[in-house]
């Protein structure tokens, strides 16, 4: 069977990826606790970022660094529903494929404290005075 090449049906294709894309996030967003919190927190750091008058380059990159988070989870709740798939019975191998993935969620989120750290330090100061003075009355 000939592929069929062309204009249109690259642009075709372009439309059937995009529904599988948003598929993918439907069904994740349906299925994850995990997931809907990380929107919740992406909604965060943009509302704070707002809020903050953040330059747009430094609020862009506090919510691009946590949609690295999301990808990674994405990929995690893949990797998780196909060796669902594959096996029902418990294994060491599939423990071990699970926990690896779920630590490369961590370790993103690890940087991401580091990284909003950063770009928010100046507001953490600000927030840290005002405890202290509160707690100094």
């Amino acid at each position: 069977m000939e592929k069929k090449t062309g204009f249109f049906n690259g642009i075709l294709h372009i439309f059937y990826a995009l529904n599988y894309s948003l598929q993918g996030l439907f069904t994740a967003f349906r299925l994850s606790t995990a997931i809907k919190q990380e929107f919740l927190v992406l909604f965060l750091l943009g509302a704070l970022g707002w809020y903050t008058q953040k330059v747009w380059y430094l609020a862009a990159a506090s919510i691009i660094a946590w949609l690295f988070v999301i990808v990674t989870e994405l990929l995690n709740s893949a990797i998780e529903e196909a060796l669902d798939l594959i096996t029902h019975e418990y294994s060491t191998k599939v423990k071990a494929a699970k926990d690896m993935g779920s630590a490369a969620v961590f370790i993103l989120v690890l940087v991401n404290i580091f990284v909003q750290s950063l770009i928010y330090l100046p507001e953490l100061y600000k927030l840290a005075e005002y405890v202290k003075l509160y707690l100094n009355k």
